[in-house]
């Protein structure tokens, strides 16, 4: 049997769009109900991460006035370290003058006196000026010399001045010896 279409044309091409817009709408039906699942699952761990944010800021207030006085002693450790430093570099360049002056009393022979003792500081070297005096015998001065040089304290200790003199006619000899504390 022949089968005769007496629709006319336009109808015929709405019934091809009616069949298109159904199939249309059945393919995105699925994508737009996984977009939903996706969503919700989403709006969860959403809701999750915005609870540990508010949590986050509410410590970070507590923790504030911590924050800043930690900041401060940063900053005043910051400011003081520089003395600290100079304060060891002074500590530990610096022997005890109790060590000084018994190095000096060991290393002295009988028959001198000293009538000075100075220091001074030149730069990182620190020196010693010694004055002293003895009856007339070179031989001490040297000797006094010798055992300064021995000694762990002083390096380079030398005689810068040696001279006669006369106390109530006795005859003396006055030096004075120069050297590094180490």
């Amino acid at each position: 049997m022949i089968e005769i279409n007496l629709l006319p044309s336009e109808i015929l091409g709405r019934k091809k769009n009616k069949n298109f817009i159904i199939f249309t709408v059945l393919s995105i039906l699925p994508v737009i109900l996984m977009c939903i699942i996706l969503f919700s699952s989403l709006e969860k761990v959403i809701n999750s991460v915005q609870g540990e944010l508010a949590w986050t800021k509410e410590k970070t207030r507590e923790y504030q006035p911590l924050l800043k006085q930690l900041q401060e002693l940063k900053d005043k450790e910051a400011e003081l370290q520089p003395r600290l430093i100079r304060a060891k570099e002074v500590v530990v360049n610096r022997y005890p003058w109790s060590l000084v002056l018994y190095e000096i009393s060991r290393s002295l022979p009988d028959s001198i006196w000293l009538t000075k003792l100075a220091k001074n500081i030149e730069g990182k070297d620190q020196l010693i000026t010694i004055e002293g005096s003895t009856l007339g015998q070179t031989m001490d001065i040297g000797k006094f010399m010798d055992n300064l040089n021995k000694s762990s304290l002083f390096q380079e200790m030398t005689i810068s001045l040696v001279s006669k003199g006369n106390i109530e006619e006795t005859e003396i000899m006055t030096f004075t010896a120069v050297g590094k504390l180490r």
